[in-house]
């Protein structure tokens, strides 16, 4: 059952990638090892982990309502592996086809041979998690910027507005939003960002940076991991800032929803985020 998952998953893909490309970034100071995917099950969807080589995964426009905007997105994993699917293509082709193209970020995650995944399972409530994730998270906030400087060179190619780029993430991936975001500068700074339950313990502070990008922000106040209360102080900063910002907490919806169907109001909130986006 699981081989044929992955192969129509695998087609489908391919009906809506239109390509995958090299990320430029620097050498980093650890071993690398061989990249590994997997699906433990069809909610979770494919996820990665020893990303050493970041990429891009572009999903174009589509539909008679394209428009010039782009969003790169960063799914999370608490950078030891990537929630590829869950906060990735789902979402990229659901964007593409109301206009908006979309590129998924293959960012680097935490090194270690064999499999991160089943090695970080019994670590979750330690302090390595955190200290292991900081030590990552300047490469994954590079490999972002990278990304957004490389979309805004090639705009023409990509069939976008170069002063229309986004950046959203979700968990660990909306603190290598929120990390980028802080630290761009002329050339890499995203346009509008949207850090969804954004694992902000690992992201130093930060004053809102000077371009004032206007932020999506999303969470739900049940999130196990207690994202909300720092989810709404980055809404605070903004507000304060004088930015745009629109801020959707969901009083249910536990942590890592992503584009998964619950049942209940939370399966609104990337419809919410279209809209947002299209108003820009």
């Amino acid at each position: 059952m699981k081989s044929f998952y992955l192969v129509s998953l695998f087609c489908f893909s391919l009906a809506y990638a239109q390509e995958k490309i090299p990320v430029k970034h620097q050498k980093w100071n650890f071993t690398s090892f061989q990249e590994g995917s997997v699906v433990r099950d069809k909610k979770e969807g494919i996820l990665l982990d020893n990303v050493s080589l970041p990429e891009i995964e572009l999903y174009k426009a589509k539909g008679d309502n394209k428009t010039n905007k782009a969003m790169v997105i960063c799914p999370g994993g608490a950078l030891y592996f990537l929630a590829y699917e869950k906060e990735g293509t789902v979402l990229a082709k659901k964007l593409a086809s109301k206009g908006i193209t979309a590129v998924v970020l293959k960012y680097r995650t935490y090194p270690r041979e064999g499999s991160v995944i089943n090695w970080v399972d019994n670590l979750w409530q330690t302090s390595l998690i955190v200290d292991g994730a900081k030590t990552i998270l300047p490469y994954s906030a590079k490999d972002a910027l990278s990304a957004i400087e490389m979309i805004r060179k090639n705009a023409s190619k990509f069939e976008v507005d170069p002063n229309k780029i986004g950046l959203m993430g979700f968990s660990a991936g909306g603190a290598v939003t929120m990390q980028a975001t802080y630290e761009a500068n002329e050339n890499n700074q995203p346009n509008f960002i949207a850090p969804i339950y954004p694992w902000m313990a690992i992201v130093a502070p930060h004053k809102v940076p000077s371009n004032r990008p206007p932020a999506f922000i999303s969470c739900a106040n049940d999130d196990p991991l207690e994202l909300a209360g720092p989810t709404v102080a980055i809404y605070k900063d903004w507000i304060a800032a004088g930015a745009e910002v629109d801020l959707h907490m969901f009083s249910k919806g536990g942590h890592g929803f992503g584009t998964n169907k619950l049942g209940i109001p939370v399966d609104k909130w990337s419809d919410l985020l279209i809209d947002w986006i299209l108003s820009l």
